[in-house]
């Protein structure tokens, strides 16, 4: 769940927020904005970039809010934010999942923040041997955030009907 301390932290700098189809040439754009923002914080420049990804690739495949194209392809609808304070940049994704899902996605958030970085990569290891050929979803995305980042993920869900919830993701990581 999201901390309290999480919670109650305020924000020096919103860098961008958006809610809408996650369109690829879009999240191109955002991360390159990444880039330029953290030319100045080497340190956290490629982390931040690589969570990007990750989690905006979970929104655009998973939710199940979609928007559908002309030639019947579909992309997921959600929100992302990009916050900055004095010592870390917070990137979180929001977007719409089946409460079976959210249950589950909660689950393995929190088995991945009790878990230690030694095992995480060993379980990161056995994701990719496991899954050969299928998407990773959720699954090596949130192992992967949390090795780069250090910090544990903070998670909510909020009940949106009997049968969707809202997953919200957020990510720390230091400067």
């Amino acid at each position: 769940m999201i901390s309290d301390n999480m919670r109650n932290e305020t924000f020096d700098k919103t860098i961008f927020a958006y809610e809408g189809p996650f369109f690829i040439e879009l999240l191109a754009v955002f991360g390159n904005s990444i880039k330029s923002i953290t030319k100045h914080y080497p340190n956290s420049k490629s982390k931040l970039f690589k969570i990007f990804i990750e989690l905006s690739q979970n929104v655009a495949n998973y939710s199940e809010k979609k928007h559908e194209f002309n030639n019947g392809n579909k992309i997921g609808i959600g929100k992302l934010l990009l916050e900055e304070k004095n010592d870390a940049f917070y990137f979180t994704t929001k977007n719409l999942v089946l409460n079976n899902h959210s249950k589950i996605l909660a689950e393995r958030c929190n088995f991945i923040n009790n878990s230690d970085s030694k095992n995480l990569r060993k379980l990161k290891r056995e994701q990719r041997l496991n899954a050969p050929g299928e998407k990773y979803g959720a699954r090596i995305g949130l192992i992967h955030a949390v090795i780069l980042s250090k910090n544990p993920l903070s998670f909510s869900v909020e009940n949106y009907n009997d049968k969707k919830s809202f997953f919200t993701i957020t990510t720390k990581i230091e400067k």
